[in-house]
């Protein structure tokens, strides 16, 4: 932050001394405020996205909207307007609208240039670009589908049918509730269950010999875009009781997921679950840990 000083001067009536007295204000004036709103639900890994990349720049003069999911708030009229999918989150910067996370992180890198969390390289950059591309094309899904098998599922089928039906209500990608309920109706054994392991396995080997040469992150010695927008996912994973048995073997991936949990962004922007939920999905991780490592092992046996 810029701040200017200012000099007080007055007379002592003790000693008739000239004193002085010096002040330091924000140096606001002659410049725009920038007007930044966010629309997002506390417990989604894509909002912990935007609020991480917030953290990391030191941005605390934005305006807080919650959007509660499990109220469906999501679906409300002057909320579909902003976000025609129904997501979290969304980023208003003085009334210009921006959506999906990755790019709402780096929209607010581009509008806060300090400190960096691009590569100075432009092919660091596309390099970069190709692992937030991976994340969230096949790292969402699988971390969605994972939350659904252990979590929501217990939640949902516990639901009577027509209260199942109204939770689906209202969905305006269709993909995205097919996958839901197959997670729900069919639990492991979803073919979004074995295409979200597949996606994990993946990443997880891949950040590990990224990692192997003994940089600090995924980039480099830059801890960029790439790192922030995986760590949200991650911290779901490990909510769900599934990072250590996947990590437990690469511990080049655990040094670095270590470190991402060590940013003071990590911890301001309350990255992960709460301690309720981590409680919850601990007890729903742990009831099928065993089965889920099972299927990990199968698939690492027949395609890995």
């Amino acid at each position: 932050m810029e701040y200017v000083q200012l000099n007080y001067f007055y007379y002592s009536n003790e000693a008739f001394e000239l004193k002085v007295v010096t002040f330091k204000i924000l140096a606001t004036f002659g410049k725009r405020r920038i007007m930044l709103e966010l629309y997002y639900f506390e417990n989604s890994i894509c909002s912990e996205r935007a609020l991480m990349t917030l953290a990391e720049k030191g941005v605390t003069d934005w305006i807080p909207h919650h959007v509660h999911l499990f109220e469906r708030q999501q679906f409300e009229p002057d909320y579909i307007k902003l976000n025609p999918k129904a997501q979290v989150p969304t980023l208003v910067h003085d009334g210009e609208i921006i959506r999906e996370s990755s790019l709402i992180a780096d929209y607010l890198d581009d509008l806060y240039p300090e400190p960096p969390l691009k590569p100075s390289k432009l092919s660091k950059v596309a390099q970069m670009r190709e692992w937030i591309k991976e994340s969230d094309e096949a790292g969402y899904e699988g971390v969605a589908s994972l939350s659904f098998v252990i979590v929501f599922r217990a939640k949902l089928m516990a639901m009577s049918e027509s209260d199942r039906a109204a939770y689906w209500a209202g969905q305006t990608v269709l993909e995205r509730t097919q996958r839901q309920q197959s997670c729900v109706f069919e639990g492991l054994n979803s073919p979004y269950a074995l295409r979200a392991i597949a996606t994990w396995e993946r990443i997880f080997s891949k950040i590990n010999s990224t990692m192997s040469d003994g940089r600090s992150w995924i980039m480099g010695n830059q801890f960029t875009l790439a790192d922030l927008n995986l760590a949200p996912f991650v911290a779901r994973l490990a909510g769900l009781k599934l990072v250590e048995p996947w990590l437990v073997e690469l511990p080049q991936a655990q040094r670095w997921w270590a470190a991402v949990q060590d940013r003071p962004s990590y911890t301001e922007a309350r990255v992960g679950p709460s301690a309720d939920e981590i409680e919850i999905m601990g007890i729903e991780g742990l009831k099928i840990v065993n089965d889920f490592e099972k299927k990990r092992i199968d698939y690492i046996a027949n395609y890995g």
